[in-house]
């Protein structure tokens, strides 16, 4: 038996898991993916939320380094029929990563090609702390904060998977926590994405006992006045969300929709009585992210550099359309009126997404291709 060898090829595949780790989290990649082709494993990296190629491993490490991840997640090695899911902290072995830590979440499920495994990073992303950071208009930043100096309401956040939801929410949490200290506040997540100093925060179990439906109601007793719900997905979640906003509470949270409107549609349709929603229904944030023209190739007029890894962007920004529930939506929403009724009436209060992409694209920010690509038309400029 070639113990020798054996011992040789884990240290490589040690290595290699190693590097690729910390080139990603120095490339500020959010996904790390290990996807099983003919070839060999092809492992790509998610920057500003596109896909790129990193490299092709040979077919013979592949299953190693699907392994050495489970290890590093304490997932099982020996089962490669079932989905598995793990987290670890990351410390970084390379000298030259831009990053020291980073929290690490592995998700694992079997192909027809082998098994594929999913690195997905949470990081204390410190150029994102704060509102005025997110890329958001100034007169959209200052509605937020007039919300925020409330003691009550009911504040959303919506938009796609991968559209900064949360990370508006982290940003408006640290805005409470700074101005307002006295102020008792908690957070509600699945699962927590960045931790924050001195904010009590819960990772809840969907398909546990520590749900969110049963966190809200034991939370209600811990005195807090500041509630972050990670996301409304069901009915459920919906109404206690809505409820404690009722009892005084100001509740953030996010959902998965498209516009203020489709997103006031949403909870209708999940259930809440239209007398319920517009008597907590403070403030909605539609957003999107669009990836910045990369500052070190623009000048020049080139659509690629080595900083932007070719690609002619680096680092994305918020283009959102935030509104304040008003008399005026407030009578549509009791009416029960169509959503197409109900979006007019929110865009007299401000420019739409597309209008803030288009200030964007003038300023040199951004361009039309990837406006197109967000938000599938370009703008009119």
């Amino acid at each position: 038996m070639d113990t020798e060898g054996t011992a040789t090829q884990r240290h490589d595949v040690t290595a290699l898991v190693d590097d690729l780790i910390d080139r990603a989290l120095t490339a500020r990649a959010t996904d790390l993916h290990f996807e099983p082709i003919d070839q060999g494993l092809l492992v790509r990296a998610r920057i500003d939320g596109q896909l790129l190629d990193l490299e092709v491993v040979p077919a013979c490490l592949a299953e190693n380094i699907v392994s050495r991840l489970k290890i590093l997640a304490s997932l099982l090695t020996y089962r490669v029929d079932i989905p598995q899911e793990g987290s670890l902290v990351w410390r970084a072995k390379s000298t030259g990563s831009a990053e020291r830590s980073a929290d690490l979440r592995v998700a694992t499920f079997p192909t027809i090609r082998g098994e594929r495994a999913v690195v997905r990073v949470f990081r204390d992303a410190a150029e994102l702390q704060s509102l005025d950071s997110l890329g958001l208009a100034a007169d959209q930043v200052g509605l937020i904060r007039d919300t925020l100096a409330q003691p009550a309401g009911f504040v959303v956040a919506s938009g796609p998977a991968g559209s900064g939801k949360t990370t508006t929410l982290y940003a408006m949490i640290r805005e409470l926590r700074d101005r307002f200290p006295g102020r008792s506040i908690i957070t509600l997540e699945d699962p927590v994405e960045q931790r924050i100093d001195r904010i009590p925060q819960i990772q809840i179990n969907p398909y546990g006992e520590l749900s969110y439906r049963r966190c809200m109601r034991s939370l209600l007793r811990h005195d807090p006045q500041v509630i972050l719900v990670g996301e409304v997905r069901d009915r459920r979640t919906a109404m206690i969300a809505v409820e404690a906003a009722l009892t005084g509470h100001l509740i953030l949270t996010t959902v998965h929709s498209g516009d203020p409107a489709e997103t006031i549609m949403r909870f209708l349709e999940m259930g809440i009585p239209s007398y319920q929603l517009t008597s907590v229904l403070t403030l909605v944030c539609a957003q999107r992210l669009v990836r910045r023209r990369c500052p070190a190739c623009r000048p020049s007029g080139s659509e690629g550099c080595p900083a932007c890894l070719g690609t002619g962007y680096s680092g994305r920004m918020a283009i959102a359309q935030i509104v304040r529930v008003d008399e005026g939506a407030r009578r549509l929403i009791l009416e029960h009126a169509q959503a197409s009724a109900l979006r007019e009436a929110l865009m007299r209060q401000g420019a739409d997404m597309m209008n803030r992409a288009a200030v964007l694209i003038a300023d040199g920010l951004t361009d039309e291709g990837e406006v197109a690509r967000v938000l599938g038309r370009r703008p009119s400029l």
